[in-house]
């Protein structure tokens, strides 16, 4: 062999080395199906997104459906190290993010999951600190949050109105939970897991949830009846909390593919919901089901809970220690009502949407 011949078999070599060393796949777990709203519309179209920013130098290995960790276990996976990445729900691992789940335990006053999501996001990447030590503690850093869609009484049973609900046993966690049992209603706490199963086994007789959950989780096949005015939403989905390490262990140009890729997956989510949900409900009333407005007992009831969702939020953040809750609540209520004037402006303009979660967040982390 010559010198040439000898240097470029090395230099290829080199080549093959250093190509090989920048591809990297990491793996994301969520609990949900891998036909769900948020997995379909967000992450699994983001992943793509970010394989196509690197040129091919990260992709990714999904574990949906549980695979890799229920709701309650994704957050200390990703933290461990067992994933690179995940979707992590603050309800129920609560300890771990208590402000998060402090925020997003208010879920009565989200009646337009987008002002929700919009608010969240700037919030938890701009105006919390100690958010962001929060998650830091559990060895993560969180990219983005999203919103289910708008929230629904949904029942096995048609049901008309407040005295309908009265002692049914309903799956409603966190806020929504607190405001059913106020209004005389028999909340359980379970998973959107276990839901199906509940329902199948009589333990429950209604769900508090998007429309879409008649497809995602299959509710279709107990579900009779829906109240077609909103009850609120959750709003505290991290879709990308990835492993502290991991992130750190990227270059600057492989972090911007992902942060780029944000405002995307969130307008995304958020419009596609609304289009489940609409999917969803049409699909019941030409099934046999009915979807109608609750009387107007339920709407009067309901908007007392609204407004003390706010304080009953404080003083359960308190009690967990949170001393300066009402500070942070009020802080986030203020984005609340910045983002429910921006989305007057927006309407219904998905690229608008996009645009100002960019514009006014994204780009500036």
């Amino acid at each position: 062999m010559n010198i040439r011949t000898a240097t470029f078999a090395a230099t290829a070599a080199l080549a093959m080395t250093t190509t090989s060393a920048l591809a990297l796949e990491l793996t994301y777990g969520a609990y949900t199906s891998p036909t769900h709203t948020t997995n379909v519309a967000g992450i699994q179209p983001t992943q793509k997104r970010i394989t196509e920013l690197t040129n091919g130098e990260i992709t990714f290995e999904t574990f949906a459906g549980g695979a890799m960790g229920g709701p309650k276990e994704l957050l200390g996976n990703v933290g461990s190290g067992i994933l690179d990445s995940a979707s992590v729900v603050d309800i129920y691992v609560k300890s771990s993010l208590p402000i998060s789940a402090m925020i997003s335990s208010m879920l009565a006053i989200g009646e337009d999951p987008k002002v929700m999501a919009a608010a969240m996001n700037e919030f938890q990447l701009l105006n919390c600190e100690r958010c962001t030590e929060e998650r830091a503690n559990n060895n993560v850093i969180g990219l983005s949050w999203s919103a289910t869609g708008a929230y629904h009484v949904m029942c096995k049973d048609p049901i008309k109105g407040l005295s309908d609900l009265q002692g049914k046993k309903i799956r409603a966690t966190s806020g929504i939970g607190i405001a059913m049992q106020a209004i005389g209603a028999a909340p359980v706490s379970i998973t959107t897991a276990e839901m199906y199963e509940a329902m199948q086994r009589g333990q429950l007789d209604c769900a508090v949830g998007a429309s879409a959950w008649l497809d995602t989780y299959n509710l279709k096949d107990f579900t009779k009846g829906i109240w077609s005015n909103a009850v609120g939403s959750y709003f505290g989905t991290m879709n990308w909390a990835i492993n502290l390490d991991v992130w750190n262990d990227l270059s600057e140009e492989q972090q911007k593919a992902f942060k780029d890729s944000m405002a995307h997956n969130v307008a995304e989510i958020m419009w596609a919901y609304v289009e489940d949900n609409e999917e969803a409900e049409k699909w019941l009333a030409e099934n046999g089901g009915t979807v109608e407005e609750s009387d107007q007992a339920f709407k009067d009831a309901w908007k007392e809970q609204e407004a003390k969702a706010v304080e009953i939020a404080i003083e359960a953040g308190k009690s967990d220690g949170i001393e300066d809750a009402e500070e942070i609540v009020n802080t986030f209520m203020g984005l609340v009502e910045k983002w429910t004037a921006r989305m007057e402006e927006i309407g219904d303009d998905k690229a608008a949407y996009e645009q100002a979660l960019q514009d006014e967040i994204f780009s500036k982390i």
